[in-house]
This record gives C-alpha cells, structure tokens and sequence, in this order.
C-alpha cells in the first residue's frame, strides 16, 4: 500500500506505524529519526528543537522553566521575545487555543496586576496579524489556582517551549523532540504516541 509505500523511506512514519501495530519501539538512529536515552539528551539537542513535546502539565511547567533559563530570560513573566501559547480562543482579538506566538515587546513593569504584551504569530502566518494581550502577572508568579472570575478579566497563555502533545494536537513542527511520557496514558498509551510521533514533519528525537 502507499503508507507503506512511504514508511520505507520515513523513519517518522516506520515508527509511528510500529506503535499502531502495538510493537515496542527501540533505542537507535533510524536516520531523520532517533530512539535516545534520557542520559543522551544534551542542551544543543533540545535547544535546536522546533518543539520540544511531553506528556504531563507537570513535565511542560519544568521544561519551560528550564528552555527559558538556557536562552537567558530572567523576568518569571513574559519579556520580548519569549514564546507562548494561547490557552484561551478570542475571536475579536484572533486568538485560538493552542496557537504559538512571539512576544514583540512586553510593557515597563508596575504595580498593577496585568502586563500588556505585543504579540505576533510563531508560523508567520500573515492571516493573523500582531495581536494586542493583557496577562495577569499572579499566573506566572504562583501555582495557586486563580478564580475564573479574575482571570476572566485577562488573557489566558502560558510559555510555549515545551507543549503536552494533547495541546499540540492538529499542528506539525519540521525538528520535534518527544519525551516520552506515555506510560501517563495506560489505556491511551499508544494513540497518545502515535499522535505525538506524527507532529514531526522533517526530524524526530524520541527521548525514553
């Protein structure tokens, strides 16, 4: 057939064809595609990544924490040129849930509780222009849940580094590195890694 047709000559596609049938995938370098070890991953690999993509909230809140370190940001909220993802759809303003975008500049720093953020879209996508977006500086600050009643009032993003695949759904990046954490997922363990092995158009790292 076509797919496998074109499964002989993608490794991306050789792999998630191998987790569709229910088959183990194993440690190697299968060319545009790579099985490492967590012992493995080094700065270079993860900060050359189009995306970097994990299972857990938790994992995408560390990771994030960490790629912000490495590329030198030092403000806990958004500065100019950090990456986001939108968490909440605005029609008005053209935000849509799950999209990615760049910080063009972010506001002087005050003692109000909002910080206003020029942002543009990550893709170049020249439908959507720059946007204009208010965040509560507390999201960025705390853990604590915040009443919908507050939040509401602002606009909802978090950085964008490192994505849960569920959020990264429906988009595709050339250079994709995948921290497996499907064992989150038992009962939806291999259509989890399916998905998240698919989001990679050109080069994939599995990290297991």
């Amino acid at each position: 057939t076509d797919i496998h047709r074109q499964a002989q000559d993608n490794p991306i596609i050789q792999l998630a064809m191998t987790v569709r049938e229910g088959k183990e995938i194993m440690h190697g370098d299968y060319g545009k595609a790579k099985v490492i070890s967590r012992n493995e991953v080094t700065q270079e690999l993860v900060m050359e990544a189009d995306q970097v993509l994990v299972g857990t909230n938790r994992t995408r809140k560390r990771y994030n924490q960490r790629l912000r370190e490495l590329k030198g940001f030092t403000a806990d909220y958004p500065q100019s040129g950090d990456k986001l993802v939108c968490l909440r759809n605005d029609q008005v303003k053209g935000l849509l849930n799950g999209s990615l975008w760049q910080v063009m500049s972010s506001s002087r720093e005050t003692v109000k509780p909002g910080i206003n953020l020029m942002i543009r879209p990550e893709d170049d996508d020249m439908d959507r222009g720059a946007a204009k977006i208010k965040l509560l500086k507390t999201a960025f600050e705390s853990d604590e849940e915040i009443p919908w009643s507050t939040r509401k009032r602002y606009d909802e993003f978090d950085y964008g580094y490192a994505l849960t695949v569920h959020k990264a759904q429906g988009s595709q990046w050339q250079n994709v590195v995948l921290f497996d954490e499907s064992f989150a997922f038992r009962d939806t363990r291999e259509r989890w890694l399916y998905t998240a092995i698919t989001r990679a158009a050109e080069t994939l790292t599995i990290v297991r």
